[in-house]
């Protein structure tokens, strides 16, 4: 095993990506701080319990050690849950909370192209929220992402309870619902209709299904969506996301928006609207949220919740992509220190820094001549008995 190669999964953020994940996320907090969301940070260990819940994540996806008492601990697999254990153990009322953190999840497949270190920003509003506070977390979310200095992304909104709801009518078993739920959200159509003749379930019920990933587009792809069912669950759904969009449009956003029924979370919290963002030249999506209402009851208190994160390596794909990328920015001045008071340099250095970015050369003038030639720094300062700035020309002495 080679140790100073990373474990798969994990990365480093070299200077410029430090840069550009740094001001994404100060750009980000200031649109949620905004909106009155206040910022959380949560632990990154906590007992395993926590996050397999009544099923709320399968314990396989969790990166898991001992504590010094036996208990089992995990890593932080799922910021969501963990501000729901907080608002359960420490608030009430209606909370608006953002974070950004590192989340992990194990997996097992070296030529998996998903991370097993990952970092999001996201935000949660937990307490009464409705439809409301869902327009609010989409505007937002529209917002945050501009901010970012992304443009030309476009958020998917989807409804667990149009899928469940057909699922149900058709009679299938919850354990189906959890494979059929994996096989529509790899697109896996061929694996769907597999799954259905095992099932034994007819031709026309089948097409009901199938057709999910084709109910994608305009609002008006709703009215198709509505003919195909038959039950309260699915039309209540369709008529959920009718509201939520004519909302979203009377607010002036509706064109960041559109449908895709055929978004079926396979995250089993979700409990209605459901969404996504993609972005031209990123594979997977930037940001993924919805409305998980029975969440914080597992863990001991009922209450109406919805929220989002964003994966910021995403995003920064994204924002490289589309040529929305800053350069870290070079020191504005250069000095080196030949001979001089200490007391002399400290206080000059001090005034400098209020105003510039200062770094020093350790050599002699010569060094110092050529190192911001070499860097483009504008300013050199030479301190030899005395402060003095020395005159550049093109990167070089005049």
């Amino acid at each position: 095993m080679n140790k100073v190669q990373l474990p798969f999964g994990m990365q480093d953020y070299l200077p410029e990506e430090c840069y550009n994940k740094n001001l994404s996320e100060r750009r980000m907090a200031d649109v949620f701080s905004s909106y009155g969301y206040k910022k959380v940070s949560m632990p990154a260990l906590e007992y395993c319990d926590l996050f397999t819940a009544d099923g709320a994540m399968p314990e396989n996806k969790l990166f898991k050690l001992t504590d010094t008492d036996g208990n089992l601990l995990a890593l932080r697999a799922d910021a969501t849950i963990q501000v729901c254990r907080m608002y359960v153990t420490s608030m009430s009322g209606v909370q608006r909370m953002y974070y950004c953190l590192d989340s992990f999840e194990y997996l097992s497949d070296a030529n998996s192209a998903r991370d097993r270190e990952f970092a999001q920003m996201g935000v949660e509003l937990l307490g009464n929220s409705d439809l409301d506070g869902e327009a609010e977390l989409l505007a937002m979310a529209v917002d945050a992402l501009n901010a970012a200095g992304l443009k030309n992304f476009t958020i998917e909104l989807g409804h667990v309870g149009y899928f469940e709801g057909l699922a149900e009518e058709f009679g299938i078993s919850a354990e189906n619902i959890s494979k059929l739920k994996n096989l529509i959200n790899k697109k896996d159509m061929l694996g769907v209709e597999l799954l259905f003749n095992d099932l034994g379930i007819s031709e026309e019920n089948k097409d009901s299904i199938l057709s999910l990933p084709l109910l994608f587009g305009e609002p008006s792809v709703l009215d198709k969506a509505k003919a195909l069912c038959h039950n309260e669950k699915s039309l209540n759904a369709v008529d959920r996301l009718k509201m939520l969009t004519n909302k979203l449009e009377k607010m002036g956003i509706g064109n960041y928006f559109s449908i895709d029924l055929g978004i079926v979370s396979s995250n089993n919290y979700y409990t209605g609207v459901v969404f996504k963002g993609i972005c031209e030249g990123v594979g997977a999506s930037i940001l993924d949220g919805g409305r998980y209402d029975g969440l914080c009851n597992r863990i001991g208190k009922s209450t109406e919740a919805v929220g989002f994160a964003i994966g910021i390596k995403r995003l920064l794909t994204a924002l490289k992509q589309n040529g929305v990328w800053k350069n870290a920015p070079n020191a504005d001045i250069a000095f080196a220190v030949i001979d001089c008071d200490e007391s002399l340099v400290r206080t000059t250095l001090t005034k400098l820094r209020k105003k510039n970015r200062v770094v020093q050369v350790f050599g002699d003038e010569n060094d110092l001549i050529e190192y911001c030639k070499e860097k483009k720094v504008s300013r050199a300062i030479l301190f030899d008995g005395d402060a003095v700035e020395l005159t550049l020309s093109s990167g070089g002495k005049s």
